[in-house]
């Protein structure tokens, strides 16, 4: 039996797996460090764990695939161990959420995947490597999120409020999200606590929506168009896989992105199209769980050893 655990930070989910058969699930808060905070990790990871422990019936758990924001960060990494040492049974493996959605996608083919959310990475395997760009969080900017798409959406509303740039639908989309008139009134709650600079990321959708029709959300979107379908290009070249292979996009912006990317993507002349990716994540957990333990792969819990 295998468990597959997405921990996002929204909310973590989890299922027990038994010969593909999805046997429970489980559902709790969120698990992003990062933004949560590691207690309140750690407590919906085991929470989550412990629920599923529960449906077992006597039975061992083979392999246990966690998939968590900021995991490739070295202390996360190491706090995360030393916690699911307490509790977890049997060999497990921290991943990226990113690895979750490719095997979704593929079942352990090769293949390369965006994941286009509030924020967005992207990643890809060959079978024998992997490579990942990306991920360099909001404030530098991360290619096609929902972040950046707002920051964007916001500077554009500034200058057009200011008569330096031409008018745009934007204007009053960021009037609106900042209750605010003026150029003064929006700078004051943008750099004013409470104010956290994910929540421009509500901004993306009408951003993206307003693109078909408004020049300046056009040229915002083609040009992060650009940039996401040229990460997935570099990363199909790096690993070798421009022949026969998937690609694919996930999150919250997936769907809304398609046919942007596929714009850009179609004249480039690859043999695949760009595809949502529709299966869950934590089942991509649970399938990679699978293959690792059949393969042998060395669990993380011997990390410290």
């Amino acid at each position: 039996m295998y468990i597959g655990i997405d921990g996002g930070g929204t909310k973590t989910r989890a299922v027990l797996v038994n010969d593909s058969k999805v046997v429970a699930q489980a559902v709790a808060g969120p698990s992003n460090v990062v933004v949560t905070g590691e207690q309140r990790a750690f407590q919906a990871v085991s929470q989550v764990w412990y629920e599923l422990h529960s449906h077992l019936q006597g039975n061992a758990v083979d392999g246990t695939v966690l998939g968590l924001a900021g995991i490739d960060r070295s202390f996360i990494r190491d706090n995360w161990i030393r916690r699911l040492d307490q509790f977890i049974e049997g060999h497990y493996w921290l991943v990226g959420d990113y690895q979750l959605a490719l095997t979704a996608m593929t079942h352990g083919a090769p293949g390369t995947v965006g994941i286009l959310g509030t924020g967005s990475v992207f990643y890809g395997h060959n079978g024998t490597q992997e490579a990942r760009l990306g991920g360099y969080g909001w404030q530098l900017g991360d290619a096609g999120s929902g972040i950046l798409l707002g920051q964007e959406a916001v500077k554009a509303a500034l200058v057009a409020l200011e008569g330096i740039s031409e008018d745009t639908a934007l204007v009053d989309m960021v009037t609106q999200f900042f209750d605010a008139a003026t150029p003064n009134e929006i700078l004051a709650k943008w750099y004013t606590p409470p104010f956290e600079m994910r929540m421009v990321s509500a901004l993306a959708g009408p951003v993206l929506n307003a693109a078909r029709h408004d020049g300046v959300a056009h040229r915002i979107v083609e040009s992060q168009a650009n940039r996401v379908v040229r990460c997935l290009e570099v990363l199909t070249h790096q690993l070798g896989v421009t022949d026969v292979y998937s690609v694919g996009i996930a999150g919250g912006l997936a769907n809304l992105w398609l046919p942007w990317l596929t714009r850009s993507w179609e004249p480039l002349g690859h043999r695949v199209g760009i595809t949502v990716i529709s299966e869950s994540p934590v089942l991509g957990a649970a399938e990679l769980a699978r293959l690792w333990h059949s393969a042998g792969k060395r669990s993380d819990r011997h990390a410290f050893a």
